[in-house]
């Protein structure tokens, strides 16, 4: 799946805003290929589901950061 990050926090919490229109959760030591995150880069990702809840895993940055726009 697609997607762009909304809001990551100090701890490493995140939401990714999914190109389908979901909100997937996903905490910073699931990404692959950085450890510095910002709002509006671009993400791929698989998803998994725990008791009916999505979480991203597989998190893979596919660029730089990108001007957010409010839905």
């Amino acid at each position: 799946m697609m997607g762009i990050v909304k809001k990551i926090d100090a701890q490493g919490f995140g939401i990714i805003d999914g190109a389908d229109g979901s909100k997937v959760p996903f905490i910073s030591s699931d990404v692959m290929n950085r450890r510095v995150l910002e709002p509006g880069q671009k993400m791929m990702y698989a998803v998994r589901r725990v008791k009916d809840q999505a979480f991203a895993e597989h998190v893979v940055v596919m660029g730089e950061r990108h001007t957010w726009k409010e839905r």
